[in-house]
């Protein structure tokens, strides 16, 4: 509960009030079942003032149309309140979730992070628009009647306050136990691997449907739901037995107060109006708890959600200067550099060179040799475990974020297009002309295939809108790199999805977009970096060679080999 008013921020005065409000509603809602007990009084009396009476019944109807418009207050600031911190707590985790390192991120899954931003972040929503309001009614009002009672009979107070002890017992019990809270770890797990699969299958559809795949036959999928239900019928039959005695005696908790009420009556101990009294309030104020204890098996699904939001939100960022800072020129230095995903995972093995400002590099190797790693060093996706990367003499970690992402773009191997106009999808936010726009695009040779959608730029990508193939939206990506205009340039296998007719025009952008830059190119087709000013050669995460195309076809065992198996696959004529 603390936790959840420290995340509720700027709404915690709300909730307060909320709160508030529903201590206000249980104490009026008290009010019609005393006045009740006051009229049965009045007229257990010889002399019966019906005046009084009436007022009673009066003040009664008031009380309660009272109570209820609290209530309705209370309901109305805490889902206020709750709505607020939605969006705020949303928007909060999406903003971390843009600055963590991508390392963080390549090791969570989408459904994990898709199960946080949505399902968990959900629950926190209606647990404070509906249960806090209860929670707080559900104390209070025990609270409250309980001390009504002991100050009309001590003795019936006392048996009517020994649910309330019972239950304060065997709550933490059906909850607090190791086994619950196993148990629900794993339900969250099992929800997250759910989640992972489902995605996983929605993305793999036409491969399913190739093989005649279904759902069912889906191990990732079939195997993951019947997890899931598994970890909530081991659930459901781990808390049924408690709970099972928790609700058989809580219902019955009038046996009791009735045992000794009658007793006492029948010895004039207490009247016919007390005897009422707590046979109504005694056992009454019981029916709140019953939230509470269903509040139990929330607050025991909420805590481990709560766990791994703030495991998300309290991940540190990468350390960033705020300072900007000038380098010399553009020339890029990686010195001693190592890093591994983890411990037992080297990437990269103490590796050095120097690229010349303004030149063209290319980085070569079989696939896992490092090449794309050296890559996103340079742009700070992570950083290195030993070592340092250097632009114009500065170390990257010197730079604040926003400074090395306008001297650094990148063109992924792997195009992405948001369902968003083709506009804006070659914008992507930057503070660029209508005009800017087209003319990156005709640099980039998309602009033709935009005009010639039925809507032009205007033209929706996606679900809704049309659909590009891979060497077009290649051909985005470098619109975007030249509208960015970044003096630093990374190319992982830009053409990888090209066709011979799109990589023509693809290469005819990239003769507009390198100019006067300092360009990385991660490249697996050689025959288009062999005008390459400096050609580095990894293995394994190691540089073990580097020169000029002639330079290494002559002193590289490697490369030779590489060049060969080149040439012979363009050779190769089915």
């Amino acid at each position: 509960m603390a936790r959840l008013l420290e995340i509720a921020g700027r709404r915690k005065m709300m909730l307060f009030l909320s709160a508030f409000l529903a201590v206000i509603h249980a104490l009026l809602s008290l009010v019609p079942y005393i006045l009740v007990f006051y009229i049965i009084r009045e007229l257990t009396l010889e002399t019966v003032d019906f005046s009084l009476a009436k007022r009673y019944i009066i003040y009664a109807v008031i009380a309660a149309v009272a109570s209820m418009v609290v209530f309705f207050f209370s309901g109305i600031l805490s889902h206020i309140a709750a709505y607020n911190i939605l969006f705020e707590l949303r928007r909060f985790i999406v903003d971390k979730v843009g600055r963590l390192p991508m390392g963080y991120l390549n090791n969570r899954n989408s459904g994990a992070l898709k199960k946080i931003l949505s399902d968990d972040v959900e629950r926190i929503e209606n647990f404070i628009a509906h249960q806090i309001p209860d929670f707080v009614k559900g104390v209070a009002l025990p609270v409250v009647t309980i001390a009504f009672l002991f100050s009309q009979d001590w003795r019936l107070a006392l048996i009517s306050f020994v649910p309330l002890i019972i239950l304060g017992i065997w709550i933490p019990v059906m909850f607090g136990g190791k086994k619950s809270k196993v148990l629900m770890k794993n339900y969250h797990q099992s929800l997250e691997d759910m989640n992972a699969g489902i995605v996983e299958y929605v993305r793999a559809m036409p491969v399913m449907k190739i093989f005649g795949q279904s759902a069912e036959t889906f191990d990732k999928y079939g195997n993951t739901v019947k997890r899931f239900n598994g970890f909530v019928n081991d659930w459901v039959k781990s808390s049924t037995p408690a709970f099972a005695v928790f609700m058989s005696f809580i219902s019955n908790a009038m046996l009791p107060v009735l045992a000794l009420g009658l007793y006492l009556y029948f010895r004039n101990g207490v009247t016919l109006a007390t005897l009422l009294l707590f046979l109504i309030l005694g056992t009454g104020y019981i029916k709140p708890l019953f939230v509470l204890s269903n509040m139990g098996i929330q607050i025991s699904v909420i805590n481990r959600g709560v766990e791994q939001i703030d495991a998300l939100l309290y991940h540190q960022y990468l350390k960033e200067n705020h300072e900007d800072h000038q380098p010399e020129n553009l020339s890029i230095a990686f010195e001693n550099v190592s890093f591994a995903y983890d411990e037992n995972n080297l990437v990269l093995d103490n590796v050095d060179f120097v690229i010349r400002e303004k030149s063209i590099t290319a980085l070569v190797g079989p696939s896992g040799a490092g090449k794309s790693t050296v890559g996103q060093l340079l742009a700070r996706f992570w950083d290195a475990s030993r070592g340092t990367v250097k632009i114009g003499g500065v170390n990257i970690m010197d730079f604040p974020q926003e400074q090395l992402m306008e001297m650094v773009s990148f063109v992924f191997q792997d195009s992405f297009m948001f369902q968003q106009s083709m506009y804006e999808n070659i914008r992507m936010g930057m503070d660029k002309t209508r005009e800017e726009v087209e003319e990156a695009a005709k640099a980039a040779q998309i602009h033709e295939v935009i005009m010639n959608l039925s809507n032009g730029y205007n033209t929706l990508f996606g679900q809704s809108g049309v659909h590009l193939s891979g060497g077009e939206q290649q051909r985005f990506q470098l619109a975007r790199a030249i509208l960015k205009n970044a003096p630093i340039l990374i190319l992982d296998e830009a053409t990888a999805f090209a066709d011979p007719e799109n990589e023509y025009k693809i290469q005819q952008a990239f003769s507009r977009l390198i100019k006067d830059k300092t360009v990385l190119v991660i490249a697996h087709r050689l025959s288009t970096i062999t005008d390459a000013d400096k050609i580095l050669l990894f293995d394994k995460g190691s540089l073990i060679g580097e020169g000029t195309h002639e330079e290494l076809l002559e002193e590289s065992e490697m490369y030779q080999r590489m060049w060969n198996a080149h040439v012979r696959a363009k050779e190769f004529v089915i």
